[in-house]
Formats: structure tokens, C-alpha cells, sequence
């Protein structure tokens, strides 16, 4: 059982009863003579140095491990990895090396970490005296330690997949760092991320992980270890809204770049984020943020922070409130101006407009030179307007950022019930709501008739006969849809161990639900009613500059709130057992053995796509197993193979409609050098059909399409909807990369990794106009009548866009990474470079069609683009810190539904620069200001505005890899009490 705990120095009785029971802790470990000569096998990837002093207690059989310091800059760098067969003082000089930390050993029972004295250098060896620059104490007194905390760590990533695949960590430090308000914003500082829509790309304001560009539904999210659902706001993309979770309540996220993660499931295609909730809190803190952008997206949060540390429990909770004010259109240039001619675009404007626009119905208005006219300001007619429309840019009106609020509060408790038992508890609670705006009610195309009609036409129509009329109708406000969810999470767990197998059985449940609201929309039928009414007082003027009727005509057009309703829940029990179950040359072979049941249920009560609720049900094992084939004892007689591993891992899946599946990955780890290691890991995942995919109903509306056969425009039938004969997604993949990681007081870090991801039978709504493109492959789901002319085929009547399998991605690609973290006189610099490099992206969207490579080609599906980098600085000397990132795209072709059109996208370069102050380290610990720190930063520090793109269509831009926010600033102060 891991044996760490973190002290300060106090006197009393108090101190004697620890002094006690570090004492008891210290007999039930190996003696000194044989824990600080006895060699153990380590495996302690490159973390945080707290983590790695936890790693080095339950590698070393529950070592007893005391940290003394509080110095929050030593805890969180980044130290290692350290592999092989090594004494704990060996491992100790690595875990120290280059901070203010020194070692010993206490009472020959346990290690004591504590500062080194002030005339240490920075720079001096753990090594310098015994295991550390502190002396060995015979009369040291245990009674001088009071614990703050002991901390009893889940199942990271790393540890329960015995997985050799690249995992990326952000700790709690990395995202202070990133100063990101949000967590889809921490992800733009993963390079293997490799686009992000921003936050109104959705009028639901939710956002995903893009991992790849798999898509969202292929990344498989999970908080503390466990598996999140898809969000009751995103249950037709599959996907868990990463806005849900506020990253005040972060400590860190493990991201598992490949899908060998038979612990947690087979539909990891994309790869596995882990967000672990913060489970410490050393003092209560309060935290206050505030931001923005021009011309709105303010951003308030207050969050308040408390934990409880005793000898035999631990707890934290979280309570944090944040708010983000709207941004509209109407404060970008691009959306403000639709005119895209202005960047040898077209022109976007419509004319549906205020005031609106008349048209005739063949030739030109009665009485006028022209088939169009402007409405006329007062005091005018339409002979001064004929021929020059009013034209609107409606995405003026549009969200860019939607108003938002989130109420969130986690909590987490670990309680050690006996020395070889532990329990814990989440929970996490969030209410959420946001409001996306829209153009008000538009009038598109609306027949209005003249009182030459049979007498019964428009009273206002001055054209005594029917016209079109375009109008938007702005005596109402923007139309707007609301979404209210509340999400309630919790989770029980065991934990124990027996003797060297470690074990944890574990209960789940959550349920979210969610409803949508749409406001101040318009009964369109009533409207054409109101257009037809021969009565002054009961008809609409849309001939008229001003108001089309009395507040009574209008108000009585109005719909009431259309609310609809979505949920999603689900419980989970599971267990594993983890421990060796055999002894090789080479060391033991470690297991995983686990097994775990799961329930789903989704339900949509939507008036307009139709209702359903249906539940899955799933049984899953899994085992994993890690295979030490050579060793650091056998190098002598190995030349080259210092180390070789073997992982390998299996799942097996029942559903309860789709029956059983098995999936399998493996690995191997080899290691010629103490500083040079390869891996390799490859295997096979799927991802069942969500039950929105198979079971929405399918529903019939009418529709146009042009048909490319006949060359006419063809009112057709269109079927939308789920589809129960759904097969699974596949998926296999590849990955293989280096990684060195000399023995430097630089800390230097340098991995690479060749990936590939080969995707199978994907989901997909194809749309009717690709159908009837490529109809020979779709002639089951396309309708005509009988031929009657001979070579012509018969008048189109319908279409079947419901899903289906169809299609594929096969990408290929290298990710590079590069960091390191010293210490010199003017302070401690980390420089981070992260890059991906794709290679290839083939996508096939139709059956037999061939793959096109979406690399450097702009795409509505989301960009591929063949580099993504982020370069970052971070410095820190004493109380002052600052961080610069930039982040890089390169430019690429643009497109429309895949076919260049000669422009080219601009390369573009964000630098984000933040600020730091510890105010009381620099006033000194006893200030009132102790405890105090400032941060100031700002993203897209020179306010890039994105390039016009033809992809974004209306937009002008590409939304995958830009944003209309530009630049945004803000300040955070935190005071811990």
C-alpha cells in the first residue's frame, strides 16, 4: 500500500501520536538494511515530482515516504522517468536532482524529503551525502511531523492499462500556465488535437475532443477512471460536452493517444482523455476571474475551494460559478458585412431584410422596369427603389459566443478504514444553462395577394396583383434557443490490497437531463394568413417601412415556447485485481484481471425529429498483462537489450442487441540505452451505434432536391432518422516512437511516434444531393416512378438519408515532442514544444467512391492540415512568472464540398502570453498578503482575425481551425486563507 504523507514541524502531544504511528507504519516495511540495498523494479514514468515520490513508495513495497516541503513549484516539476532495477537512493537522485530537496533516512524504517539547508546549491546532487544533501539522523524525533494530508491516488492512465502507448499529462500547473477559462481551450494546446469548433459552432454551446479528426464520438472520455456518458445536449453526436466540467475542479488530464485501453473499453478509436477531479486542497481558497473579448464574451467566475486533511481521511469540494456573456455578429467586421466580395468572395447578404423586398412572380412589378424592388423609407414609392434591393446580413444577429452560466460543485473523499483498505467517494453536481440568438423570424419568399384577387387580397398591396414579399421581422426579438441541464454524478469505491496484488471494486451512476427551449419564433401559416386577410386591422403591410401591424396582430403570430426534452443515465459496477503471478529472470509478470456491467438509457421527447427511450445493457472483462522478457540484471550478458517488455491486453464485450465482441491490443517496450527507449503498440477497437443512431425514429418531410438525371429541380420525399440494422464502427491502429531522456540537469524529454488509424463502416447521414450523385450505389434508397421514356429515368419521388455504415478514414501521421525544465540564476525556464505531423487523412464517403485525401484541403467535416504545432516558454523566478505559447497553423487550400477553389488559406501564428505574482512570497509568508497571487494574460495577444475562407460558406471563415473571438484577456486573483 502506498506510504506517503506530507508533514510540517510542530511539538505536543499531537506529535508524539504521529511520532507513534509513523513508527508502527515504518515495522510493516522492509528493514533499512535490505530497503536501501535492495534493488526493485521501477517504472516511474516522467511526472510531477510528488507523483513520482508516490510512484516510488507503492513500486517499493509501500515504502514510507515523508514529504516535508510546501514549496508548490518543487511538487509540481517535472522529474524522470526512471526505469530498471535500482536501489531507492538511486532512484531519489533522479526524483531530487535540481530542486532545493534533499533525503535521509529515518529510524532505518522510512525516507524523509524536506528542504536542504539555505547553503545547498541548486545544482548539487541528491547524492552529495547518503541519499541526499541531509545528514542521516539517529536522534531525529518522528513527533516533529504533523500531517497535512495522505494521499491515496486513483488509477491513473498509465498504471492500470500496463500499457507502453504515448500518454500526454497536464497537471494542475501546466493549466494555471495555459490560463485556458475552459477545457475544449486547453485542448487547442494539444497538438494532436486537430481542430476545435468554437463555442457558438453549436447552438447548444456545446464542444467536443477532436482527437485525430475522428470525430467526437471516437474519443472515449473518462473522469477519475471511469467512463462518462454522452451529454443529455449531444446525444446525436455521441459525445461528452467538455464545457460541463469546469477546469477549476481539474488537478490534471491524462490523454492515451491510441485506443490500448482494454481496461476501460474498445471504443477508445480515437484515444482516451482522463479528467481527474481535485482530491486535495491544503488550505481554503477563493478564486476570482474575470475577462473578456471586444465588444462582449465577458466571463465572470468566483470559485471557492476547501479540503479536510486528517490521519485517516482526506477530502476535498469544489464550488464554482461561472458566467459568459454573448458575443453577436454584429461585432465582426466578417458577419457585420456579409459582402464577401470585398476578399474575391460572393456575396452572402440576403434578401430577406427589414425593411424587406417585393418581387413579381413572372416578369417585372406592375408599373415598375424591374422584377424587384426594395420597400421604400416613408414618403416614398417603389419607382425610387425598383431595381436596388435591401440586403440583410443576418449572421449579425448570431451568436458567436452564447450567453452561458454553470453552477457546478465537486467533492471527493477518501477515508482509510484499515491499513489495507481504503474507500472513496465523488460527486459531482452541475446545473448549466446557455442561450444561443439567432436572426429574428424570417418571412422567406411569402405569396401576398392583391385586392384584384376576387376582391379579397392585401389591403396594402399597391400592386394589385400577387408579388413575393422577403422580410425579416424585426418588431420581434432575436429568435433564440435555451438549454437547461442538470447533471448529478456519483461514485462509491474499495480499494485494498493483499499482500503485492492491489484491488478495487467500484459503483457509478449518473443522470443528466436537458431541455430545449426556442423562443419568439413565428406561426408561419398564420403569418401567410395575415398576408391573404383582406381586413386592414387583421392583415400584415410588408409594403410599409415601418411596424407590419398592431402589437395585438403581432403578438397574436407569436408560438409559445417549444420546449423538448433530453436524458441521459446510466450505472456502472465494477471490480479488478492487479498484482504479479509469476517471477522471471527478468522480473514478475503483472496482471490485470477485471470485469465490469453497465446500463445506458437515452431519451428524446422532440416534437419535431420524434421521441424515443431506449436502454443498453453491457457486460464486459478485460485482462491485461505485462511481461518483463530482459531486465537491467541481464544487460551483461544482453548487450543492447538493457530492457524488453511485453504488454498485452483483451476485451470481451456482450451488448444486449448487438451480442458479443472481442477486441485485443498489444505492446512492446524495448530499451537499449538508460536514456533511449522504443515502443510499440497496435490493436483493434469498435464503437457500437449509439442508441440515438439506432433507435431516433425515422420521420417523412417534404423536400427539393436537383436531380441530376432528369436536370430538374424534383419535390421529393426525404426520410431522416435512425436506422436498427446499424452494424458497429472498427477500427485498428498502430503506433510506434522513441523516446530519450538523458541523465541531464536539463531534464531534457524528446519522444516521436509514427501512429496510424485505419476506420471502418463509419455512421453517417449522407446527404440526398451526394446520393443522387453517386445513385448506383444507393438505388435502395432512392425512389422513382416507372421509366416511360426510353434512356431517361423515371420522375424522382424519394430519398432514405436515414444513417448508415458507409465509408472510412485511414490517417496516418508523427507526433513530436519536446521539453525540458532547469533551474539557472535568473530562474527556472521550461521551453515545450508539441507537434503532429500528418501524413495522410483518406476519407471515402460513399461505397466504391475513391479516398480522397483531405490533407491541406479545407473541409466542412473539419480541416485536416498537414502540421499543428504549439511552442511554449514558461519562466518563474521567486514571486514573478510568465508564460508565452504560440500556436501554429500552416496554410492549406481552400475548398467547397471538397473541390479547391484556387485560394489559399494564410499560415497563422496566436501568441498567448500570461503573467504571474505571488504576492505572498513576495511580501514574505507572515504578510497579510500571504497566501495572494495575481495572474493576468491575454489569448491572441495581437488580435489575428481568422482568414476568409469559401469553406465556411455564409460564415467567410473556417470554424475548425479559427474563431471570431480573436483576442481575449483576462485577471484572475486567488487567496488562500
Amino acid at each position: 500500500m502506498t506510504q506517503l504523507c506530507r508533514g510540517r514541524s510542530v511539538s505536543g502531544e499531537a506529535g508524539r501520536l504521529l511520532g507513534a504511528l509513523l513508527l508502527m507504519l515504518a515495522f510493516s516495511t522492509p528493514a533499512a538494511d535490505q530497503a536501501r540495498s535492495r534493488q526493485y523494479e521501477f517504472d516511474i514514468p516522467r511526472t510531477t515530482r510528488l507523483m513520482a515520490l508516490h510512484e516510488l513508495s507503492r513500486q517499493a513495497d509501500g515504502l514510507v515516504v515523508a514529504y516535508l516541503s510546501s514549496d508548490d513549484v518543487e511538487e509540481r516539476s517535472l522529474v524522470g522517468p526512471v526505469k530498471g532495477w535500482l536501489t531507492v537512493d538511486e532512484v531519489l537522485r533522479v526524483i531530487l536532482r535540481a530542486s532545493q530537496l534533499g533525503s535521509r533516512w529515518i529510524e532505518d524504517t522510512m525516507v524523509s524529503v524536506e528542504p536542504r539547508p539555505e547553503s545547498a546549491g541548486p545544482f548539487e546532487s541528491a547524492a552529495g551525502l547518503a541519499a541526499g544533501t541531509l545528514p542521516h539522523s539517529s536522534d531525529f524525533d518522528p513527533s516533529r511531523l504533523e500531517p497535512e494530508e495522505i494521499l491515496v491516488l486513483g488509477w491513473p492512465i498509465r498504471d492500470l492499462t500496463l500499457s507502453v502507448s504515448p500518454v500526454v499529462l497536464m497537471d494542475r500547473d501546466d493549466l494555471d500556465a495555459m490560463g485556458a477559462p475552459t477545457l475544449p481551450d486547453v485542448l487547442r494546446y494539444l497538438s494532436q488535437s486537430a481542430y476545435s469548433r468554437p463555442e457558438g459552432y453549436r447552438s447548444s454551446g456545446a464542444q467536443y475532443a477532436e482527437l485525430r479528426g475522428l470525430g467526437p464520438d471516437t474519443a472515449l472520455i473518462l473522469i477519475n477512471g471511469r467512463r462518462a456518458l454522452p451529454s443529455a445536449n449531444s446525444l446525436s453526436s455521441s459525445a461528452f460536452d467538455l464545457n460541463t466540467i469546469p477546469v477549476t475542479a481539474v488537478e490534471r488530464i491524462e490523454f492515451l493517444l491510441d485506443s490500448g485501453a482494454a481496461a476501460y473499453g474498445s471504443d477508445a478509436i480515437g484515444g482516451v482523455i482522463n479528467i481527474v477531479l481535485r482530491d486535495k486542497v491544503s488550505k481554503p481558497t477563493v478564486e476570482l476571474r474575470y475577462g473578456g473579448a471586444d465588444g462582449g464574451a465577458q466571463q465572470e467566475r468566483v470559485t471557492f475551494s476547501a479540503g479536510l486533511n486528517k490521519d485517516r481521511f482526506q477530502g476535498a469540494v469544489v464550488f464554482d460559478y461561472f458566467d459568459i456573456g454573448g458575443l453577436l455578429g454584429e461585432q465582426r467586421d466578417l458577419w457585420r458585412d456579409q459582402d464577401f466580395r470585398r476578399y474575391g468572395g460572393r456575396d452572402h447578404r440576403s434578401l430577406v431584410s427589414s425593411p424587406g423586398n417585393v418581387s413579381a412572380l413572372i416578369g417585372n412589378l406592375p408599373g415598375l422596369s424591374s422584377p424587384i424592388a426594395a420597400v421604400p423609407p416613408a414618403g416614398s414609392d417603389f419607382s425610387t427603389t425598383a431595381g436596388q434591393p435591401n440586403l440583410e446580413s443576418l449572421l449579425r444577429y448570431s451568436s458567436i459566443v452564447p450567453e452561458a452560466t454553470r453552477r457546478t460543485v465537486t467533492a471527493t473523499g477518501t477515508a482509510r478504514l484499515t491499513d489495507r483498505m481504503t474507500a472513496t467517494g465523488e460527486l459531482l453536481y452541475v446545473n448549466r444553462d446557455s442561450t444561443y440568438y439567432v436572426a429574428p423570424q424570417l418571412l422567406p419568399s411569402m405569396p401576398v395577394p392583391g385586392s384584384s384577387v376576387l376582391g379579397a387580397g392585401n389591403p396594402y398591396n399597391p400592386f394589385g396583383t400577387t408579388v413575393i414579399v422577403n422580410r425579416l421581422l424585426t418588431e420581434y426579438p432575436s429568435q433564440s434557443q435555451s438549454v437547461d441541464s442538470q447533471w448529478l454524478r456519483w461514485v462509491a469505491a474499495l480499494h485494498g490490497d493483499w499482500g503485492r496484488w492491489n484491488w478495487e471494486l467500484s459503483a457509478l451512476r449518473s443522470d443528466e437531463q436537458a431541455t430545449t427551449t426556442l423562443d419568439n419564433t413565428v406561426d408561419l401559416l398564420a403569418a401567410m394568413r395575415a398576408l391573404a386577410n383582406p381586413d386592414p386591422a387583421l392583415a400584415l403591410n410588408p409594403f410599409s417601412s415601418g411596424p407590419m401591424g398592431s402589437k395585438a396582430l403581432l403578438d397574436s403570430l407569436l408560438l409559445p415556447s417549444v420546449a423538448n426534452e433530453f436524458s441521459s443515465a446510466g450505472q456502472q459496477f465494477a471490480g479488478f485485481v492487479q498484482g504479479p503471478v509469476w517471477s522471471l529472470p527478468a522480473g514478475p509478470i503483472t496482471t490485470v484481471l477485471g470485469g465490469e456491467w453497465r446500463s445506458e438509457k437515452m431519451r428524446a421527447a422532440n416534437g419535431a425529429a420524434g421521441s424515443f427511450d431506449h436502454q443498453r445493457n453491457i457486460s464486459a472483462g478485460f485482462a491485461q498483462l505485462r511481461v518483463p522478457l530482459v531486465s537491467d540484471r541481464l544487460r551483461e550478458t544482453l548487450p543492447g537489450l538493457r530492457e524488453l517488455t511485453l504488454t498485452a491486453g483483451t476485451r470481451w464485450d456482450h451488448y444486449s442487441e448487438l451480442g458479443r465482441v472481442v477486441r485485443s491490443q498489444m505492446g512492446l517496450s524495448w530499451k537499449p540505452h538508460r536514456d533511449f527507449s522504443v515502443r510499440v503498440s497496435g490493436g483493434s477497437s469498435f464503437r457500437p451505434p449509439s442508441l440515438y443512431e439506432l433507435y431516433l425514429p425515422r420521420i417523412s418531410t417534404a423536400s427539393r432536391v436537383t436531380d441530376p438525371a432528369r436536370g430538374e429541380l424534383a419535390p421529393i420525399t426525404l426520410t431522416l432518422g435512425g436506422n436498427g440494422e446499424l452494424d458497429p464502427v472498427t477500427a485498428r491502429s498502430f503506433t510506434a516512437g522513441v523516446v530519450f531522456s538523458p541523465d541531464s540537469a536539463l531534464n531534457w524529454n524528446v519522444s516521436a511516434d509514427w501512429w496510424r488509424i485505419d476506420m471502418k463502416n463509419r455512421v453517417v447521414s449522407v446527404p440526398p444531393q451526394l446520393m443522387l450523385a453517386n445513385e448506383a450505389l444507393f438505388r435502395d434508397r432512392i425512389v422513382r416512378d416507372p421509366s416511360t421514356e426510353e434512356g431517361r429515368p423515371g420522375v424522382l419521388r424519394s430519398i432514405d438519408s436515414s444513417r448508415i455504415n458507409v465509408g472510412g478514414v485511414d490517417t496516418a501521421g508523427v507526433d513530436l515532442a519536446v521539453k525540458a525544465d532547469f533551474l539557472t540564476e535568473l530562474g527556472r525556464f521550461t521551453p515545450e514544444l508539441q507537434a503532429t505531423w500528418f501524413d495522410r487523412f483518406e476519407s471515402t464517403d460513399v461505397p466504391g467512391q475513391a479516398p480522397v485525401d483531405r490533407v491541406d484541403l479545407a473541409s466542412e467535416l473539419g480541416s485536416i492540415l498537414d502540421w499543428r504545432a504549439v511552442l511554449s516558454l514558461r519562466w518563474r523566478r521567486g514571486a514573478l512568472g510568465a508564460v508565452l505559447a504560440a500556436r501554429y497553423t500552416p496554410s492549406y487550400d481552400d475548398a467547397v464540398a471538397g473541390v479547391r477553389t484556387g485560394r489559399t488559406i494564410a499560415a497563422q501564428t496566436l501568441l498567448d502570453l500570461q503573467g504571474s505574482l505571488d504576492l505572498g512570497a513576495l511580501y514574505g509568508g507572515q504578510s497579510r498578503l500571504g497566501g495572494l497571487k495575481l495572474w493576468v494574460g491575454a489569448a491572441n495577444v495581437f488580435d489575428e482575425q481568422p482568414g476568409f475562407a469559401d469553406v465556411g460558406d455564409v460564415a467567410g471563415f473556417d470554424s475548425s481551425q479559427s474563431e471570431l473571438k480573436q483576442r481575449t484577456y483576462y485577471m484572475r486573483l486567488e487567496k488562500q486563507f
